[in-house]
Parts: C-alpha cells; structure tokens; sequence
C-alpha cells in the first residue's frame, strides 16, 4: 500500500481561514460649529454666542468681527482670512450660505474670553 502525501492547503483555503484584520484607528475631526467651545490652531480658546446666523448678521460680522476663519473640510482645516481680503471672501461665499448645494457654508459667532469676535464660517462639501 503506497504512502498518501498529506494534502496541503490551497492558498485561498488558508487566506480564508485568517482571523479579520483589524479596522484601522479613524480620526475624526470635531467640527467647532458643533462644539460650545474649540481651540483655534494659533492656540485661542473660542466659545459659540449663537449660529447658524442669517445672512444680514454674517455680512456684518464679516467687517466687524475681530477674527474670521473659514473650517475648510467641514472644520477639518482653518482658513484665517485677513481683514483685506474679508470682503472679496464674502462675495465668493455669500450666495452659497445654508443652500443644498456644495459647497455651502453655515456662520457662526465665537466670542473669547478677552472679549474678541470670530465669524466662524464652516464649510461643508
């Protein structure tokens, strides 16, 4: 009676018997129009007074705020916009504020505790 060589596992056989690999750790970026308070990333504690605001008051704040960051990505990345380019900004987003369309933006008002105002402007793609 000749001798069987044991079978051996066929590669698909021994793929499928793998245990799941591990899901990868997600980091999931926190809006700051979802938060009370956030930490800009010059390092300045901001608290929210109110928001989504209407257009009126955002076109206000947009000359009048101390502060003006656009969260790009959904609060993903800041976007500081300076004071000589806050009207130009304005015209490029003003039409697109709480639309379904993408991108929109949503406002929002920050105040620190020094007393300094934000518009926070959050886009959403």
């Amino acid at each position: 009676m000749p001798n069987k060589r044991p079978r051996n596992a066929t590669l698909a056989e021994m793929v499928a018997s793998l245990p799941p690999a591990p899901d990868p750790p997600v980091e999931w970026v926190r809006s700051p129009a979802g938060c009370e308070e956030f930490v800009d990333d010059e390092g300045q504690l901001w608290r929210k007074v109110r928001g989504p605001l209407h257009p009126r008051l955002t076109r206000r704040l947009v000359t009048q705020a101390d502060a003006l960051i656009i969260g790009e990505g959904g609060g993903g990345e800041f976007r500081h916009v300076p004071a000589a380019d806050r009207l130009a900004t304005w015209d490029r987003i003003k039409d697109r504020l709480m639309v379904d369309r993408t991108p929109s933006y949503a406002p929002y008002e920050f105040v620190s505790a020094d007393g300094l105002t934000l518009l926070y402007i959050e886009e959403n793609c």
